[in-house]
């Protein structure tokens, strides 16, 4: 298990990552994520032109399946559905984001290391959406690890993987800083059998960022939020921005310029916590990419999502120095928009050439 590095073993990790033209013998960095991205999938007809990258998003449980006997792992990845969805970047001529996604995507033998049992996990309106592991543990850690160390080897000098989501401290989505903490009485009885604590949830966050040192030449995507943290000896909840701008320090001390900032819920429509965190992303400088909130977060009512809606949530990831930005493929996502320019609403051409646009130091 890779603990905390030392701050002088990270600065020179980061400096030893290069941009590309750089002399013989360093490591070179694939571009970043740049412009319009499909959260799910190719983008296809006109659309293919804008929206020219894409996320492959599989399960944990789908890409390790089974535990190696006699250690804290997985044993061999199960990779047919990144191979075909690489496979299909190809024939579009496009790249990606892979997010290989846990907690309650985890597979069963990672949700039981570290105690007998999964934790039942509960999610608003007050419903179990199913079960996660005790991601905050040493073994859970050895396992999320050792998963990275073998995607790395097979594709990290793959050109079309642009860069990989964290997802190690994760419960409900893939995006470590929430806790669903309003259902907190819910959580409580399950997180407190196995042994939860604040203080090796905090760690978690540091050691899912060290684990993602292995990816050398490709990038690594980082949501965050306001952190919804736990106090596990009054069981209450509270919202940190402290902790989540200092992770969002770490990120880019431990990895550089490898640690593309980003948040996977964008929309205009947020508490203060969010815009001091973009605000504090923003100055950070690139890479920084951002993911939209589901249509009906943004508009309202799903079946009439306006244009000119979604041009405040996008003007709004320019507002923050994005450079790339996953947006729904839905009816009411993107293929509802106009490509070209409609006055006075912008298309997609305009936000997809806005966001590469971006200089990244």
């Amino acid at each position: 298990m890779r603990i905390r590095m030392g701050i002088a073993c990270l600065l020179s990790a980061a400096a030893a990552v290069v941009v590309p033209g750089a002399a013989e013998g360093t490591t070179v960095l694939k571009e970043p994520v740049m412009g319009l991205l499909d959260r799910a999938k190719p983008a296809t007809g006109a659309y293919a032109a804008v929206v020219d990258r894409f996320v492959i998003r599989v399960d944990w449980s789908e890409v390790q399946p089974d535990q190696q006997p006699g250690t804290d792992h997985g044993g061999a990845l199960v990779t047919t559905t990144i191979d075909q969805d690489l496979a299909a970047a190809t024939a579009a001529g496009m790249k990606v984001r892979l997010r290989v996604v846990g907690g309650i995507n985890a597979p069963e033998w990672a949700k039981t290391l570290g105690g007998a049992t999964p934790i039942p996990w509960y999610a608003p309106p007050g419903t179990q959406v199913g079960t996660i592991g005790r991601f905050w543990t040493s073994q859970y850690g050895t396992a999320y690890q050792n998963l990275q160390d073998r995607l790395a080897a097979l594709y990290d000098d793959d050109p079309r993987v642009l860069d990989v989501a964290i997802a190690r401290c994760t419960t409900e989505f893939a995006e470590p800083y929430i806790r669903q903490t309003g259902q907190l009485d819910l959580n409580q009885p399950g997180l407190e059998a196995a042994g939860y604590t604040s203080a090796a949830d905090d760690l978690c966050h540091y050691e899912e960022i060290d684990a993602h040192d292995v990816w050398e030449q490709t990038r690594s995507y980082l949501a965050f939020n306001p952190y919804q943290r736990i106090n596990s000896t009054a069981w209450t909840s509270s919202v940190d921005l402290p902790f989540t701008k200092q992770m969002i320090d770490y990120c880019r001390t431990a990895l550089g310029q490898r640690c593309v900032l980003g948040n996977n819920s964008l929309v205009p429509d947020r508490p203060n916590s969010y815009y001091q965190m973009y605000a504090y992303i923003a100055a950070k400088g690139g890479p920084i990419a951002y993911q939209t909130a589901t249509p009906d977060k943004v508009c309202g009512d799903p079946t009439t999502c306006a244009t000119a809606i979604w041009n405040e949530t996008l003007d709004m990831a320019l507002t923050y120095g994005a450079n790339a930005v996953e947006l729904p493929g839905t009816i009411q996502g993107y293929t509802s928009w106009p490509i070209a320019e409609v006055p006075p609403d912008h298309g997609l051409e305009y936000y997809d050439d806005a966001l590469e646009a971006v200089v990244i130091p």
